[in-house]
């Protein structure tokens, strides 16, 4: 089996769109965007990370949300047209990020035109956490995206998905479990304006489990965390960045049994300006397998 993941494509443009038509939160995010997120993240760098992510053949990829910037209807549409055309490339988990959900009025248009990819019945929102089975492997998707206050940018599981999570991973133990979710999992990761509101929560079940890979974005950098020796908790960089240390970025895992043990080789990798596929780093690590 191999895994890849993309997160933070932030795909949209805000080309054409009036700052004086939008209110509250959504228009100081359009100032944000012109000042700054109009030149670092772009559509050609999404392109090149796709093509080269599409090329490496990945049976599953995990879409760990913020494919726009302010939740707007046409934009939650643009996305859904590059979901498709991905999905015709690799199967697509997705799970949404607080940039996709920016205000109450986008989740009906998140939840309605990306159901398909976030494995949930149209507009059903208890449903997550999401699970799909494929051969020996469990993708489960948690949904931390809400609407949030101008200051903050932080998310919230809620009571109802962690005593479901709590019974998923009991029930998908044996399998090698791949969680993802769009804010980081483990507390003191970001600052507080930006963290899981119940990240304790969260990090007491991953624990309690030995979920065996936690894929996550929001902090839009290449970061990896071993929790213990069967957990590793990965982020990756914005998949449209066009600068900075944190240049665009995906991974790829190869996920291979044995009766005893899983073998794991994951790969950070990147595209050059010609969009060559570049790796930055390459590991390997063993699990021990859990009875189911």
């Amino acid at each position: 089996m191999r895994i890849a993941h993309l997160t933070d494509p932030h795909l949209t443009s805000l080309d054409g769109i009036s700052p004086f038509a939008l209110k509250g939160k959504r228009r100081l995010g359009y100032l944000s965007w012109w000042r700054n997120r109009r030149r670092q993240y772009r559509a050609e760098m999404l392109k090149r990370i796709t093509c080269a992510l599409v090329a490496d053949d990945p049976d599953v990829t995990f879409v760990t949300g913020d494919l726009v910037h302010l939740g707007l209807p046409a934009e939650i549409a643009h996305a859904r047209e590059w979901l498709e055309r991905l999905s015709e490339q690799t199967q697509v988990v997705l799970v949404p990020g607080n940039h996709d959900c920016y205000r109450h009025d986008s989740i009906d248009h998140v939840y309605g035109q990306w159901a398909r990819f976030l494995n949930l019945q149209p507009n059903d929102r208890s449903g997550f956490p999401s699970v799909l089975r494929k051969g020996s492997v469990s993708f489960i998707g948690v949904s931390s995206a809400l609407p949030m206050p101008v200051w903050s940018a932080g998310g919230d599981i809620g009571r109802v998905q962690i005593e479901k999570l709590d019974r998923i991973l009991s029930e998908t133990s044996g399998t090698f479990r791949c969680l993802g979710l769009h804010h980081p999992p483990l507390v003191g990761q970001v600052p507080g304006r930006k963290a899981l509101a119940d990240a304790s929560l969260l990090e007491g079940l991953i624990r309690k489990h030995g979920v065996e890979l936690v894929l996550h974005g929001h902090v839009h950098r290449n970061r990896e965390t071993v929790v213990d020796e069967r957990t590793r908790v990965m982020a990756s960089a914005s998949a449209s960045r066009v600068s900075g240390r944190n240049r665009a970025s995906f991974r790829t895992f190869d996920v291979q049994a044995s009766d005893t043990q899983w073998q794991v080789t994951g790969r950070l990798k990147s595209v050059d300006d010609n969009g060559t596929s570049i790796v930055l780093s390459e590991q390997s690590w063993q699990i021990e397998k859990r009875r189911a």
